[in-house]
């Protein structure tokens, strides 16, 4: 087969007449100028429209617009997030300070108590028998100063006749001597007098004392509730024993009830008045937390509009957990407590850290960070260039960034990667309105 090796072969048919017969010279030449009218036209669009020929080989993908949107005054706020769960503000484990066998228990968990209201008793007869050994005690010591009291005013009175019987004495009368030694010895006898009285005024203080202690012992075989609020735990049952020294308040900073509860005391009171959360805070977001910043509380399990809180305190220490994440505590206090609330239950908190108002706001897009203050913007000109402005940053969120110098409110910025065909979301399609070529202070 006859190939063709170059375009100059193009109308070269050298059997003109066996392929077309007597007219084939003619047909030859015909044939000669509509095949080369055909590549001329080739290599016209193919010199001058280059597009055009590509076109029909392949679809071509529209050319991406660039994106751009303004500067806006908005209020803008950050903020850090962290996950807690939901304390009392003040926990308290009642217990008995002597302990013994418990008698009877008056409340049961979830129950609503009133500070000082009785919550359980525990076997009263050593208390009862050490209460009246103190008072047996007492009356003796009693007895006892009563006595040397009456021995110093008697020795008083005898003391104040001799010396009057003195008075009326003659120098030289014989009873004279007698009484003036009555006298002397009286006299004698009023310090040993005034130290028993002082002795048995100590003893008899000390009985009271104990007769005190043993009153309040007694007392205290009846355990009361310190606080008001619902009880969370109740260690104990009727007849068994219980030790002492297990009564405590503690703030629910952190606090499990459920742990503390256990912990110590025969009965756990919460106070729900007032609930905290205490929230662990990561590392990297800490330093911008302080005492006083407004917090949003959500609850996940109940799925209710945002509780308003206050951070309270941030822990100085951290808490490591166990992945090796290093967080910081952070307590919470809700300014309202939410109908159907439990302690324990997760919380989340949205603490914000910083906010202004009036300030002048751009999608985060449209801004190149170069530290976490500073950073470039592109501004688009008429001309269809741009113009990399220099800017210093304020707060930041995900989606914008306040722009403390180089934009004002209205100016139009490009945002760094737009979508392809997008259109900014002032109607404009990535170029700056008319009249307006970008600039700050004048043409370009």
């Amino acid at each position: 087969m006859r190939t063709l090796r170059s375009l100059g072969d193009i109308g070269r048919d050298p059997y003109p007449a066996l392929m077309y017969g007597p007219y084939g010279a003619a047909m030859a030449i015909t044939k000669r100028w509509i095949i080369w009218g055909a590549v001329g036209l080739a290599a016209v669009l193919a010199v001058g429209g280059g597009v055009a020929v590509a076109t029909t080989s392949s679809q071509v993908e529209p050319a991406a617009v660039p994106v751009t949107a303004k500067a806006e005054q908005a209020t803008i706020s950050s903020s850090v997030t962290g996950k807690g769960s939901i304390a009392p503000a003040n926990l308290a484990s009642a217990g008995f300070v002597d302990g013994g066998r418990v008698t009877s228990i008056s409340v049961a968990v979830g129950q609503n108590v009133a500070a000082g209201q009785e919550l359980a008793t525990v076997d009263t007869g050593p208390a009862d028998l050490a209460l009246e050994k103190a008072r047996s005690a007492l009356s003796a010591a009693q007895s006892t100063l009563d006595t040397a009291r009456q021995s110093l005013q008697g020795g008083i009175d005898a003391l104040t006749a001799a010396k009057a019987t003195l008075a009326t004495l003659a120098p030289d009368a014989p009873e004279r001597q007698s009484t003036e030694a009555t006298i002397r010895e009286l006299t004698a006898q009023g310090p040993t007098q005034r130290d028993a009285v002082t002795q048995a005024e100590r003893t008899r203080d000390d009985a009271q004392r104990d007769v005190a202690a043993a009153q309040q012992t007694r007392d205290q075989t009846t355990l009361l509730a310190p606080i008001a609020g619902v009880v969370v735990a109740v260690n104990g049952t009727v007849g068994t024993i219980t030790s002492g020294g297990q009564s405590g308040q503690v703030k629910g900073e952190g606090a499990n009830p459920a742990a503390t509860a256990a912990s110590a005391g025969l009965v756990a009171i919460a106070d729900v008045s007032s609930l905290l959360v205490t929230a662990a805070i990561p590392e990297a977001d800490i330093t911008s937390v302080a005492a006083g910043q407004a917090v949003s509380v959500t609850l996940p399990a109940q799925g209710a509009e945002a509780i308003v809180g206050t951070v309270v305190t941030v822990a100085p220490t951290p808490q490591t957990s166990t992945d090796n994440v290093v967080s910081y505590p952070v307590v919470v206090q809700l300014t309202s407590v939410p109908a159907g609330v439990r302690l324990g239950q997760t919380a989340v908190v949205t603490i914000t850290t910083a906010t202004a108002e009036n300030a002048t706001v751009v999608p985060a897009e449209a801004v190149t960070r170069s530290s976490p203050t500073a950073g470039t913007v592109e501004v688009p000109a008429k001309s269809g260039k741009t113009k990399t402005v220099e800017v210093t940053i304020g707060i930041s969120t995900p989606t914008q960034v306040q722009i403390l110098d180089g934009l004002e409110p209205g100016d139009t910025v490009r945002l760094v990667a737009p979508a392809v065909g997008q259109t900014s979301g002032d109607g404009t399609d990535g170029v700056a309105p008319a009249g307006d070529d970008g600039s700050f202070g004048g043409p370009q």
